[in-house]
């Protein structure tokens, strides 16, 4: 499996679901082709693990363990979505979406994964640029699947903040170039390759590079869901379907995260300041603080996680911002664990929806009693999502606070804990009036098989990766770690 065949595949599935004449065909190549990149992709993340990097077209793309990791998150909860959708959607007890819109829902959908997947695998930094872009565009069209006013408005305001921000971020690629096409040696062609910059680092401009990183900030921090950019992604999150919520908040904010971090480690090492480090701080810092008295008062529960969205994308940037080892470790972990887990909840808000036709958190009560496997599925996943041990985020968000306290972040580091401590009440607070109230039976009571399995399997894999890494996951994590001190 090579880099252009891993890409290829979401465009291929893609096409023929578009073209397929069949609702029951474009089901089934839409979970193909989901399934078939989850094999290659896992393939590729166990063969370079531990094996450098890869490159194709010129060096243009390239692969290593910090993209490596990406592309795990990318294909595993890609496949999720795509096993949930089958069930969510194309449910043929209830066709209230025509076929047509299904073929362009499957089409939309593999080419999200690819422009996401070429996200990942971008070496050179104008394609990376042009692939997040891309992603925006794919993903607008997810979040209108059905056609409705709220959702036109939803996806129009996505479109339009995170374009204005992508265009930002283009201002700092662009003062990238001048700066390493007037101060460092080499071919017009490598300009914007990562790895020829780390490489010419020392001869860059510091002063251009800081500018340049705070464009770069506001461009990605806007898809990333960073305070105060971030307005577009409770609509978004809201009004998209839930395998499309659970893409966009697990797995899109990751690879907006992936492209600020490789302008970060560049900008550490071309400044040897925290100059970047400090950013990230404080933005990840007010995306928590933002997010907490909305999180304290939401109504709707796609909102809520949304919102929760933008505390953990924050908590990233902190880990990253503080540095070091333990910190960029916790950060990447946080990555992970976040991916799987908000998808899981997001995939539960399906189930919310289908059972109960309503997004308003007050008329659901009582579902330990009335659907006892999804109560306790949803009240696991916000115990998991609000930092409770024994589950994965937990893990990685005390590595992030013992790393703020090694670098001596002392205030920052208590200020953190007592705003995790509040989002840890409001999300309890809400979950346990859904779960344990008395409230009425749900409108619909039959269940789906593939909806419930994806839901099995997200609850077991953040209840055993609070007690286990992988070794592969861990060599991953540790030398994507090393890359983004530029040690590698």
């Amino acid at each position: 499996m090579t880099i252009f065949g891993l890409l290829s595949i979401p465009l291929v599935f893609g096409f023929l679901s578009l073209i397929s004449p069949a609702r029951k065909l474009v089901q089934l190549f839409f979970v193909l082709g989901a399934t078939v990149l989850g094999a290659g992709g896992w393939w590729v993340v166990l063969r370079f693990s531990s094996s450098g990097r890869i490159f194709a077209l010129n060096e243009n793309l390239m692969i290593d363990a910090f993209s490596a990791l990406f592309v795990l998150i990318i294909v595993s909860v890609g496949f999720l979505s795509s096993v949930y959708g089958a069930g969510y959607l194309f449910n043929e007890t209830e066709p209230a979406i025509p076929t047509a819109k299904l073929r362009r829902y499957a089409f939309f959908f593999h080419l999200f994964l690819f422009t996401m997947l070429l996200t990942v695998c971008s070496n050179n930094l104008g394609i990376m640029w042009i692939a997040i872009e891309g992603t925006t565009l794919a993903s607008a069209f997810l979040v209108n699947v059905d056609d409705k006013k709220s959702s036109i408005e939803a996806a129009w305001k996505y479109l339009i903040l995170c374009t204005v921000g992508i265009a930002l971020a283009l201002f700092g690629i662009i003062l990238v170039y001048y700066s390493v096409a007037s101060g460092a040696a080499g071919a017009g062609k490598e300009f914007l390759h990562w790895t020829f910059l780390m490489e010419k680092a020392r001869q860059l401009d510091p002063e251009i590079m800081k500018l340049a990183f705070v464009f770069v900030l506001v461009g990605y921090g806007t898809k990333m869901g960073l305070a105060p950019f971030h307005s577009w992604l409770p609509d978004a999150h809201s009004q998209a379907p839930s395998p499309v919520s659970a893409l966009l908040s697990g797995v899109l904010l990751s690879c907006a995260a992936f492209g600020l971090v490789r302008f970060h480690s560049l900008t550490q090492v071309v400044t040897n300041s925290q100059f970047s480090g400090n950013l990230l701080i404080l933005f990840g810092m007010l995306s928590v603080a933002v997010a907490t008295p909305f999180i304290l008062r939401q109504t709707d529960y796609k909102r809520l996680f949304a919102y929760s969205s933008v505390e953990h994308m924050g908590l990233v940037a902190v880990g990253f911002g503080f540095g070091g080892k333990i910190g960029i470790y916790g950060a990447l972990l946080h990555v992970v664990n976040h991916a799987f887990t908000k998808s899981l909840l997001f995939f539960t808000s399906g189930h919310l929806l289908y059972y109960y036709r309503t997004k308003e958190i007050q008329k659901i009560s009582g579902m330990i009693k009335k659907v006892p496997f999804l109560g306790t599925i949803f009240f696991l996943g916000v115990l998991a999502i609000a930092g409770l041990p024994p589950f994965s985020i937990f893990v990685s968000e005390f590595i992030i606070l013992v790393s703020g306290f090694i670098a001596e972040r002392f205030v920052i580091c208590a200020f953190l804990l007592f705003l995790l401590a509040l989002i840890f009440a409001g999300l309890l607070k809400h979950a346990s009036g859904m779960v344990f109230g008395s409230g009425e039976q749900p409108a619909v009571t039959k269940k789906s098989v593939l909806m419930n399995n994806v839901l099995c399997v997200g609850i077991i894999l953040i209840l055993v990766s609070g007690f286990y890494i992988p070794n592969f996951l861990s060599r991953l994590l540790e030398g994507a770690s090393q890359i983004i001190q530029g040690k590698s």
